[in-house]
C-alpha cells in the first residue's frame, strides 16, 4: 500500500469505509469472498482499512480483496455504495474513476486475482 497517492489512499479508504456504511446491506461479498456470515466480514474490512491507513505491505490475497471491494462499493449500486458513494467520499465520480483505473493498474495480480475465489467458483478448464 505504500505505492499508492494520498489520493488514492483517500479513495481505498473510503471504499471499505462504505461496507460499514452505505454499502453494509449488500450481502454478495460476504459469502463471495469466503466470509462466514457479516461478523467475520467487518472484522477483516475492519483490519484491511486499519493496514491500508498505515501503508502495511498486504499479501497478495488481501490486496485483491482491497481493489475488489473498492471497485465494488465505487461502481455497483446492486452490490456496493454506486451511485451513493459521494456519501463517503471526499472525491466527485470523474476524479474517483480516474484513481480506480489507477489502483486497478497499481493492484492487480493475477495470483491474487485467483486467491480471491475458491476455486470452485471458477469454469472448468
Amino acid at each position: 500500500m505504500s505505492k499508492l497517492t494520498p489520493r488514492e489512499h483517500d479513495f481505498v479508504d473510503a471504499a471499505l469505509a462504505s461496507w460499514t456504511g452505505v454499502s453494509n446491506s449488500a450481502p454478495i461479498p460476504v459469502r463471495a469472498l469466503g466470509f462466514a456470515d457479516r461478523s467475520q466480514f467487518n472484522e477483516e474490512v475492519g483490519r484491511l482499512r486499519r493496514a491500508v491507513s498505515s501503508h502495511a505491505t498486504l499479501t497478495d490475497i488481501e490486496t485483491a480483496r482491497v481493489l475488489f471491494l473498492s471497485e465494488l462499493a465505487f461502481g455497483s449500486d446492486l452490490f456496493g455504495a454506486g451511485v451513493e458513494f459521494h456519501l463517503v467520499s471526499p472525491m466527485r465520480d470523474a476524479e474517483a474513476i480516474t484513481i480506480l483505473r489507477s489502483l486497478q493498474r497499481k493492484l492487480f495480480t493475477r495470483s491474487g486475482a485467483e486467491a480471491l475465489f475458491e476455486p470452485e467458483l471458477y469454469a472448468p478448464k
